[in-house]
């Protein structure tokens, strides 16, 4: 009997086990089940906001494309329309369900639609943007217009077509307008060396005899008569230089460049000294001055007329101070001729670089007013720039810069000095652009 009851009672105990241990796997699925529901809600509102965010998305691009004066297209590997944005254009308007739906080589003539066809093909063989230009039809004369197509997700493409009509007559307009400038510039050029020429002979007649009456007979003149001559010789002088002045300008344009480095130091002596024989009284400081590249013929024009003004404007002073220097900044070499002459206003600065413009009138200093205008000049032609400061009775400086390596020279011998103002002192770009 004993062993009965225990064995019955041995066989209750697991039966309550196993209830315990269905129990709690029961309670496991149950946390499992709610895991997996609680996650499905998370992934569903992470859904939610999702597609809210793309919605979202979607209407700030519509939003910047009917900003832009441009039509938008949507395309499929086919060439089939799916959206269509007239953006904000006020010249060409098409209800979306014109395009909607239909090849986009449906809906143009036939060479464009062609156009459209080989675009279409080469942006899904390269995956790369594609640029198009073609003309249409319009009720007020035919419109120019430019198509971008950009490769999209699974074979879609985007077509953006802008208007470019009036770009275009803008362009050829200013096209048209340039060349008539070069042609004037051209006919005033050849017109100011045939002039030239054609006075020099004339000049040199006067000159001559003028000199010789001084000379020869200016005892038989009463101070009156010996004045006359003086003023005629003089003035004949200054029309001779003058004429010189204009040629070297006119010749200054055309003269084929030899590109060359140049040792700065050792040319700027050389014209200084030149100029010392004439007039001893200067003194040079001579800085350190970085070597150059360009054509040294045309250089030396500029330092023999940059230093010649110096000489001219320090003689009031007496014993004249001449500072020439230079530093290397990037790939150019900035080079200064620096003086403590009598200066200039800078609201003159403007001037300075244009032909025929003079500060002083001819009695107080000799000169023409074209030198400047063929330091410009030659500067240009070497792709650099040029500008002056001064202040008055104070002395002026003159800055031009040149390239300092041979791997920066201009890829044309005439480079637009325009083009390259970053760096220049604002006083510099009003006397660059006066």
């Amino acid at each position: 009997m004993a062993e009965t009851k225990t064995r019955s009672t041995w066989t209750g105990g697991t039966a309550m086990k196993d209830e315990d241990r269905t129990r709690e796997l029961l309670i496991d699925e149950l946390r499992e089940m709610r895991g997996r529901v609680g996650e499905w809600e998370v992934s569903e509102m992470q859904h939610k906001r999702t597609e809210e965010s793309l919605l979202q998305r979607d209407s700030e691009f519509r939003a910047i494309f009917q900003a832009f004066p441009d039509l938008y297209f949507r395309l499929d590997s086919d060439g089939i329309i799916l959206d269509y944005n007239a953006g904000c254009t006020s010249y060409f308007y098409v209800p979306p369900e014109v395009f909607l739906g239909k090849r986009m080589q449906s809906v143009l003539p036939f060479d464009v639609g062609q156009q459209f066809q080989g675009a279409i093909a080469k942006v899904l063989r390269t995956k790369s943007l594609v640029n198009i230009e073609y003309s249409l039809p319009m009720p007020k004369g035919d419109r120019a217009y430019e198509a971008r197509l950009l490769p999209l997700f699974e074979g879609q493409i985007i077509v953006v077509v802008r208007d470019v009509t009036e770009h275009r007559k803008l362009n050829e307009d200013l096209r048209r307008r340039t060349l008539e400038l070069e042609e004037k510039n051209k006919e005033l050029e050849a017109f100011s060396y045939s002039v030239s020429h054609d006075l020099r002979t004339p000049l040199l007649v006067i000159e001559g005899f003028a000199r010789k009456l001084l000379e020869k007979y200016s005892n038989q003149l009463d101070a009156k008569g010996q004045q006359f001559l003086d003023i005629i010789y003089r003035n004949t002088q200054r029309m001779q230089q003058l004429i010189e002045d204009l040629l070297t300008f006119s010749h200054v344009e055309h003269q084929k460049m030899k590109w060359t480095e140049i040792n700065m130091a050792e040319l700027s002596k050389t014209v200084f000294e030149d100029l010392r024989n004439v007039d001893p009284e200067q003194t040079l400081m001579l800085g350190t001055l970085p070597s150059a590249f360009g054509d040294k013929s045309m250089i030396r024009q500029v330092l023999f007329n940059l230093l010649s003004n110096a000489f001219k404007f320090t003689r009031p002073k007496g014993r004249g101070v001449i500072e020439i220097g230079g530093k290397v900044e990037e790939s150019r070499s900035i080079y200064y001729v620096k003086d403590n002459g009598i200066g200039f206003d800078m609201d003159c600065a403007p001037k300075l670089f244009n032909a025929f413009q003079r500060l002083h009138n001819p009695d107080e200093f000799e000169g023409t007013g074209v030198g400047l205008a063929i330091v410009k000049r030659i500067i240009q032609r070497h792709g650099g720039w040029v500008w002056g400061e001064g202040k008055e009775n104070e002395g002026a400086t003159f800055y031009f810069a040149l390239p300092a390596e041979q791997s920066v020279l201009p890829k044309k011998a005439m480079a637009s000095a325009g083009k390259s103002l970053d760096g220049i002192p604002t006083v510099g770009r009003k006397a660059l652009d006066g």
